[in-house]
């Protein structure tokens, strides 16, 4: 059986195949569990027992919030699952993701605000709501329960309402996702199809492989479930616009209206899209709207369409993230490597805009603003960390010098020790192709920065039973 069937959909969280677009209020609850030595567990396993009865799968009853549920490696310790089963996970969760910092290129775990070795996250509480009375009410139930079993609740995560697909950069996201299938019978517009098992544990890969995933007597722990990626991540907005609109006033001289103009296309080129979703390698000198519709917006080739990156830089953030069929070598083999290492995201925007005039001005307003990113994947070494280390953070990505991701990488270049101001960086540029003379912007300012996070495992509900009833 390769694919899920109905039985499966009823046992799935319904998180992996929706991304509630229709509870625009998200929340995010992260607890550290009592310690095990207390009771043996029995106080998670007695809150787990309850809650796993409100965790929402793919087919689901009427009601109108949505509930879901991930653990971490630590929280299937505090939950008495024993150490010869959760040993079967993959090494990067039983490490975590703050021991990760060098591969992810990431910023210091002792900096971070959610998460990290001295605030372990056990639990996390995904709540979806249609309105922010319902996600209030929905959130303080989940902590009163928590509370009462003596577990460490940290602050509530509160995304903004989900009002269209735009980031805070004010770009439409969420735009190239995979089709996993099970649901549906066909792939929507623009996604490509992958095996169920690059996404859910329990079937073949694309490797015609069934990932490895922990067993607790007679239950597969993993099976109809998937490794989920949790970053709180930072966004610079007045820095990244203002950089591009210095370059944008440089470029121009006394023409304010070409500056305007061209900050928004330095802005398309950095990305890879324009601000509507409409990718440049479909129209790579104006946003046309038509371009981003769900039909068009994914139907391009970069190999076919623009090997060259003179429409959409080779370096542009969308281009990294997913390099289609020019990956390296033929086509054909691009997309067989690239299909390897896809994950579906499922992020939610936090923090209040900040006004476009004042961003180009590059004028913060002192507030935190940013990304809840999320993304399943039945490997995450081979998913999130293989695209953030060798696509994203990767300087020399595809045959380039000194330019990692504009958007995401860290864009600060150690000097080293042997240098005679070891503690002073520079800045990474970044290409823009043109004919005849490229455009190369300097001093790519970094514009992401990660506040936290974890890595866990969303099992099903099945699974969740099962640990809920201990040894």
């Amino acid at each position: 059986m390769n694919e899920p069937q109905d039985h499966d959909l009823k046992d799935i969280q319904g998180l992996i195949y929706r991304g509630w677009t229709k509870h625009p209020y998200a929340g995010f609850l992260f607890a550290r569990l009592p310690d095990f030595a207390l009771d043996g567990g029995a106080r998670a396993r007695q809150w787990l027992r309850a809650i796993a009865n409100d965790v929402t799968a793919v087919v689901h009853g009427p009601g109108d919030g949505r509930l879901q549920l991930a653990l971490s490696y630590t929280g299937l310790r505090a939950l008495g699952v024993p150490d010869d089963v959760i040993g079967a996970l993959p090494g990067e969760m039983q490490k975590g993701m703050a021991s990760r910092q060098a591969s992810l290129a990431d910023t210091d775990p002792a900096t971070w605000t959610l998460g990290g070795p001295e605030r372990p996250l056990d639990v996390l509480v995904l709540v979806y709501a249609r309105d922010e009375a319902g996600r209030a009410r929905e959130m303080a139930a989940q902590r009163a329960a928590l509370e009462a079993i003596g577990a460490h609740v940290y602050p509530d995560e509160l995304s903004t309402p989900l009002t269209d697909s735009r980031e805070h950069f004010g770009f439409a996201d969420g735009l190239s996702q995979p089709f996993l299938p099970g649901l549906h019978d066909e792939p929507r517009p623009g996604e490509d199809r992958v095996p169920a098992g690059e996404i859910l544990l329990g079937y073949p890969n694309a490797y015609r492989q069934t990932p490895l995933s922990p067993t607790w007597g007679h239950v597969d722990l993993g099976r109809n479930g998937s490794y989920l990626v949790f970053r709180k991540l930072a966004q610079n907005v007045a820095g990244f616009w203002g950089w591009l609109a210095e370059h944008a006033r440089r470029i121009a001289g006394d023409d304010p209206a070409g500056a305007a103009a061209l900050t928004e296309w330095l802005g398309a080129k950095v990305v890879g899209r324009w601000p509507s979703g409409a990718p440049l390698v479909l129209t790579p000198e104006r946003d046309d709207p038509a371009f981003a519709a769900p039909e068009h917006r994914n139907a391009f080739k970069y190999l076919a369409h623009d090997p060259d990156g003179m429409r959409c830089p080779i370096s542009s953030h969308i281009r990294r993230a997913n390099p289609r069929d020019a990956r390296g070598g033929s086509a054909a083999e691009s997309e067989l490597v690239v299909s390897r290492h896809r994950i579906l995201r499922r992020g939610r925007s936090f923090g209040a805009p900040l006004d476009p005039d004042a961003a180009r001005r590059g004028q913060d307003d002192g507030a935190t603003r940013g990304l809840y990113f999320l993304c399943l994947q039945s490997s995450i070494a081979r998913g999130f960390e293989f695209i953030q280390q060798t696509w994203l953070a990767n300087p020399g990505f595809a045959g380039l010098y000194g330019e990692p991701d504009p958007i995401i990488g860290d864009n600060r270049v150690r000097l080293g020790h042997h240098c005679a101001h070891p503690e002073r960086t520079r800045r990474y540029h970044i290409t823009i192709p043109a004919d005849p003379v490229r455009l190369r912007l300097e001093n790519v300012p970094t514009v992401v920065s990660n506040l936290g996070g974890e890595y866990f495992l969303l099992p099903s509900i099945k699974a969740l039973h099962r640990i809920a009833r201990g040894p």
